[in-house]
């Protein structure tokens, strides 16, 4: 599915421009009941352990999401996208290189909100399904995850601010083959724990755009582009 991932990706950068208004006098951020969209890129790899191999992943999701304020520091929301897998030493052809979807749901808590502090606690579970029906045989991943995230922003100054990240983060799910052979592998995480470091830069009242890497269970990079309306 060449080309797929791609035309994906522009459209929803084009999409997260169209949010992002001309700069204005920055301010904090003061999301209280309304909603938060976010459009984000991200390409990560991991290790997933199967019953008798250890598996090199490589993730490229393109997808939203958005929250609102259900009570007083407290918010849910939804993600959805699309997203590559690929697996170059997988023994199965079509396991090589599978798209697909994936779908969840997320909470957020405030902990601490000072002016050069703010620190967060997030909960995650998304559903994921990657294809491939055109080799033999054809497969199917489908997987679940989920994460807890503590999250800091430190304002350096007034349109730009340090985030960082500490996560454990739960990973298991099935590779389904069909075709001349059929067969279900089981497969999970490797490494719970990981870490993230970025930058958030403020490009009117209610826009910032901003990147991260992460380290540990995930390694690679996210991009992002969030809005409040």
């Amino acid at each position: 599915m060449p080309g797929k991932p791609a035309t994906a990706a522009k459209y929803l950068f084009i999409g997260s421009l169209l949010c992002l208004s001309p700069g204005l006098m920055a301010q904090t951020f003061d999301n209280q009941g309304r909603l938060d969209f976010n459009v984000h890129l991200q390409s990560v790899y991991s290790d997933w352990r199967y019953a008798n191999s250890r598996q090199r992943t490589n993730i490229s999701r393109a997808g939203f999401g958005w929250s609102e304020t259900l009570s007083p520091g407290l918010s849910g929301g939804i993600m959805l996208g699309y997203l590559d897998l690929g697996q170059s030493n997988n023994p199965l052809d079509a396991a090589k290189l599978s798209s697909g979807y994936y779908g969840g749901l997320q909470l957020e808590t405030q902990l601490v909100e000072r002016r050069y502090l703010h620190l967060k606690l997030n909960l995650s579970v998304l559903y994921n399904d990657s294809q491939n029906q055109a080799g033999t045989p054809s497969i199917n991943n489908i997987w679940i995850q989920t994460e807890e995230k503590l999250q800091a922003r430190i304002p350096l100054r007034e349109q730009l601010a340090l985030r960082l990240a500490l996560n454990s983060y739960q990973l298991r799910g099935e590779q389904r083959s069909s075709g001349s052979v059929t067969d279900v592998s089981n497969f999970r995480q490797d490494q719970n724990i990981g870490y993230s470091i970025g930058l958030d830069v403020l490009v009117d009242p209610d826009a910032s755009i901003g990147f991260d890497w992460s380290g540990g269970n995930r390694r690679g990079g996210r991009l992002y582009f969030r809005r409040l309306f």
